[in-house]
């Protein structure tokens, strides 16, 4: 029997970016279903801003080296990995603990402007009028910290949202 403790890590399994990747279309499908089959109502600013805040924040909580971001980032990513490996082996039959990370790191400055972005997050959780909203804020997170070391979209956050952030904190702190 395996034991249901959780290790921070910063190392993206294969199962833990399945879950993340199915955790992604799940929330979307369920969304489509729930709203008529239509398309249209997934570009709801009440369905994108949550999701996409929640992610952005793991995104970049992903890329900073410690701190108090590095240690949500981890927990969140042991547990996607943990909900993978679980996944992979009842619902597809593997094994799926192979590594696909690639790592990017804030700088000093860039990591402050992912902590007002973990602020920003903290207060639309606390001020959200429906746990719709929290728990699409929450599924981004986990898919972000899933997903967001992993070659796929860590890569697009490599080249885009990571040197935006650290030229955004070396503008404005310094």
């Amino acid at each position: 029997m395996t034991s249901l403790a959780f290790d921070t890590t910063h190392t993206v399994t294969l199962a833990g970016s399945g879950f993340g990747f199915l955790l992604f279309v799940s929330t979307f499908a369920f969304l489509y279903f729930q709203n008529g089959r239509k398309f249209k109502a997934l570009k709801r600013k009440k369905f994108l801003v949550p999701y996409l805040l929640g992610l952005l924040v793991m995104v970049l909580a992903s890329s900073c080296a410690g701190g108090l971001l590095a240690l949500i980032s981890g927990e969140t990513t042991a547990s996607g990995n943990r909900a993978g490996d679980l996944l992979s082996k009842g619902m597809v039959g593997g094994g799926g603990a192979v590594d696909v990370g690639q790592h990017t790191e804030l700088t000093f400055s860039g990591s402050w402007i992912a902590l007002a972005i973990l602020v920003i997050c903290g207060l639309f959780l606390y001020f959200a009028k429906k746990w719709g909203e929290r728990l699409l804020m929450l599924s981004g997170a986990l898919t972000g910290s899933t997903w967001g070391l992993t070659i796929s979209l860590g890569g697009a956050a490599a080249w885009s949202a990571i040197p935006l952030a650290n030229w955004l904190g070396q503008l404005l702190i310094g």
